[in-house]
């Protein structure tokens, strides 16, 4: 029996996985099957084919809204990435694929996080030095030196332009290693550093917070930037986002 979840959903998580959604009846799709069969084969290490029949497999066709065959589905670590229908030609095919398949730097951080929670340094390092066009392999790293190394994480995202799909992540990272350079006499804002470079989140946001009641532009506007790179890499559903957040965007 066939297991969609098992053959396609987990398996994407480890490598990208096109799915053929076809039916023997569909004159297209006996034009579409070869031609992709034939990539397929010739691209063993970038992808794996799996072809769904949607007429035996009409719950599958119904989950994913099949309306029109062929429709060919490129899933990635659970989701639908892209998609097309019809019977493109083989040239056709291969942009698409170039176009829209993870490329290899990110595959191989992605199975490196898939082992650990917490990626160690020194295999990021190499990994970027492998893949140094990989802005995703930087985004992690600057993300685990951030807090000992400020000055080095906001160079490694310096790479990432505007414009770019990691542009805003990058932006939040560099606000706070902007404030975690910041040289002040401050008390209260090398507090605040010594705080967030001990690991001690939580306190580093409730003294941001008490700071920026009485002055919202401290450490010239560097100190607000930070507690918003914060809550925004955290995400909305975080629970100090929700606990805090809405208390930063009254102050500011």
């Amino acid at each position: 029996m066939f297991d969609f979840k098992k053959e396609v959903i987990e398996r994407s998580f480890t490598i990208p996985v096109v799915v053929d959604f076809w039916a023997p009846w569909c004159a297209p799709c006996r034009v579409l099957g070869p031609v992709i069969e034939k990539i397929a084969s010739e691209q063993t290490d970038r992808w794996a084919l799996v072809k769904v029949d949607t007429q035996e497999y009409q719950e599958i066709a119904t989950k994913y809204r099949i309306r029109s065959i062929p429709n060919v589905k490129l899933f990635y670590r659970g989701e639908i990435i892209n998609e097309f229908m019809g019977a493109l030609p083989e040239q056709m095919i291969l942009d698409w694929l170039d176009k829209n398949l993870p490329h290899p730097g990110l595959l191989a951080l992605d199975r490196v996080l898939a082992e650990t929670t917490e990626p160690d340094e020194e295999v990021l390092t190499k990994l970027l030095e492998t893949y140094p066009d990989a802005e995703e392999i930087r985004l992690v790293l600057s993300e685990v030196i951030l807090w000992d190394r400020p000055a080095e994480a906001s160079e490694l995202l310096s790479a990432i332009k505007m414009g770019t799909p990691l542009y805003d992540k990058a932006s939040n990272i560099k606000k706070v290693a902007d404030f975690l350079v910041y040289i002040t006499e401050d008390k209260s804002l090398n507090h605040i550093q010594a705080l967030l470079k001990d690991g001690q989140l939580e306190e580093g946001i409730k003294a941001t917070l008490k700071v920026l009641t009485s002055d919202n532009k401290a450490a010239e506007g560097k100190l607000a930037q930070a507690a918003i790179g914060i809550f925004n890499t955290l995400g909305l559903k975080h629970p100090y986002s929700i606990t805090y957040r809405k208390k930063l965007d009254m102050l500011i």
